[in-house]
C-alpha cells in the first residue's frame, strides 16, 4: 500500500471537501501535505489555514517541479483525468496519482469502516455517528461532505480503527470501499448526468450493500422513536434514528447515543441560521433535490408558523434540473414567495442557463442572473416578518452572507 510509505503529498484541487478531510488524515500519519486550487474562497480555506497545511492559489507545473521530492499526489476528481498542468507534471516525473477516494479507501478498508450512504441526509447522518463515537470514547476517523459544526472541521482523526465516511454514490464512487456496516439513510434517483436511468442508480447501491465485506446492512427505522434534539426538521430525528441504531450496533449504550444527539450542534449549510436583515431571518441551506426541498420546508414551517417563508432557489446542474423539472416545480410552490438564482452549472456544462429560466417561467417567479441583482431585490422586498432561504448546492448562499453584512 503505497500510502504506508510516503513522507510527502501533493494535493491538486485540495480545497474540495474530501480532499481537505484526506489531507487532515495524513497530516496526522506524520505525511507532509500541501497542494494548490483556484484563488475561490471555500469554508475549506479557514480549516487549512488552522492546521498549517500550506496551498497555491492557482495551478502551475512550477508548484509541484520545484516542491519535489514528492512520494504521491493526491488528485480532486475534477482534475485527476484532465489536462491539469499540474496533473500533467506529476505524469511527466512518473509520479503515482490517486484520488483522494483511492487513498482513503486504502485506509478504510484496513480498519473497521462504517459507510453511510443514501440520496439525503448521509452527511448530517455521518456527522451525527461521529460524534456520538467520540462522545462514547471511541475515537473514530470520521469523514463528512461538509464542516461539522462541534469540531470546526469536515474531519475528526481518531486513533482507534474505527472510521466512519460519507460515502458518495456520484460516479459509483463508494464501490471503491469494503465496510462492515453499510448505513443507508433513503435511495431515491438522482445525479442524472451519470447515472441515465433510475434502474441504474438503484444497481450501484445494490452492489454497495452486496459487497463480500459487508457485515451488517443498516436502513433508517420506520419506527416513530421521537429523539430530541437542537437541530430542526423530521428529517434530522430520521438521520439520528438511523446513527442512533448503528452506534448501538457497536456498543455504544442508548442512553450514552441519546445524550451525544441531543447536544449534536449541526452541519455547515444544512439549515444554517446567518442573521437578521430588516428583522428578516437569513438561513442557508443545501437542498439541491425536490425532495430535500420538501423536507426543508416542512422543517421551517413548523419552526416558524406565523413567518413568510421565502425561497431563493439555485439550481445545481443543468442535468438534474432538466430531470426532474417537474418535480421541481411542485416542491417550490410551496413557500409563500420563491425566486430563482441562475444554476450553478458543473464543470463539464457551458450551455446557457434555459433551463433556470423555464423553472422561473414555470413557477412565475423572478430570475437573477447574478448575486448582485438577488442582492438588490431582497435589500427592497425583505419585510420584518419574512424567514428568506438561500437554497441550493451551489453559492446561493453569498445573498444571505451579503444581506447580513
Amino acid at each position: 500500500m503505497i500510502l504506508n510509505t510516503i513522507n510527502k503529498a501533493y494535493f491538486v484541487g485540495i480545497k474540495g471537501v474530501g480532499m481537505t478531510a484526506f489531507a487532515q488524515i495524513l497530516q496526522h500519519k506524520g505525511v507532509e501535505v500541501f497542494g494548490s486550487d483556484t484563488n475561490e474562497v471555500f469554508f475549506t480555506d479557514s480549516i487549512l489555514k488552522s492546521l498549517n497545511i500550506p496551498f497555491f492559489e492557482g495551478f502551475d507545473a512550477k508548484n509541484l517541479s520545484g516542491s519535489l521530492p514528492v512520494d504521491v499526489v493526491i488528485a480532486s476528481p475534477a482534475y485527476l483525468n484532465s489536462n491539469n498542468v499540474e496533473i500533467q507534471e506529476a505524469h511527466k516525473r512518473n509520479i503515482s496519482v490517486l484520488s483522494w477516494h483511492q487513498g482513503l479507501a486504502q485506509l478504510f478498508n484496513d480498519n473497521y469502516g462504517i459507510a453511510v450512504c443514501g440520496t439525503h441526509g448521509k452527511s448530517t447522518t455521518t456527522a451525527m455517528l461521529g460524534v456520538v463515537l467520540e462522545k462514547a470514547g471511541i475515537d473514530p476517523t470520521v469523514v463528512v461532505g461538509s464542516r461539522v459544526n462541534q469540531w470546526g472541521s469536515n474531519a475528526r482523526v481518531g486513533n482507534s480503527n474505527y472510521y466512519v465516511i460519507e460515502a458518495d454514490e456520484y460516479k459509483d464512487s463508494f464501490l471503491q470501499y469494503d465496510p462492515k456496516i453499510v448505513a443507508i439513510t433513503n435511495i431515491e434517483y438522482d445525479h442524472p448526468d451519470y447515472f441515465e436511468t433510475k434502474e441504474q442508480y438503484f444497481e450501484s447501491f445494490r452492489a454497495f450493500q452486496t459487497k463480500p465485506s459487508v457485515e451488517k446492512v443498516m436502513k433508517t427505522p420506520e419506527k416513530t422513536q421521537s429523539i430530541p434534539l437542537s437541530v430542526l426538521g423530521e428529517y434530522n430525528e430520521q438521520n439520528a434514528r438511523l446513527a442512533l441504531q448503528v452506534a448501538q450496533r457497536v456498543g455504544v449504550d442508548e442512553q450514552s447515543a441519546l445524550s451525544a444527539l441531543r447536544e449534536f450542534q449541526g452541519i455547515a449549510r444544512r439549515c444554517e441560521l446567518y442573521g437578521e436583515y430588516n428583522g428578516a431571518l437569513l438561513y442557508d441551506d443545501y437542498a439541491h433535490h425536490p425532495t430535500e426541498i420538501t423536507a426543508l420546508y416542512n422543517g421551517l414551517r413548523n419552526a416558524f408558523p406565523d413567518r413568510t417563508l421565502v425561497f431563493l432557489f439555485q439550481p445545481h446542474t443543468f442535468s438534474r434540473t432538466k430531470a426532474l423539472f417537474n418535480e421541481f416545480v411542485d416542491s417550490l410552490q410551496q413557500p409563500d414567495k420563491v425566486a430563482i438564482l441562475y444554476s450553478y452549472a458543473s464543470a463539464r456544462e457551458n450551455e446557457e442557463d434555459v433551463v433556470g429560466q423555464n423553472l422561473a417561467q414555470n413557477l412565475n417567479a423572478p430570475y437573477f442572473s447574478s448575486h448582485k441583482q438577488a442582492i438588490t431585490h431582497f435589500k427592497n422586498t425583505l419585510q420584518k416578518n419574512d424567514l428568506l432561504c438561500c437554497v441550493g448546492a451551489g453559492d446561493g448562499w453569498r445573498v444571505v452572507e451579503a444581506l447580513r453584512e
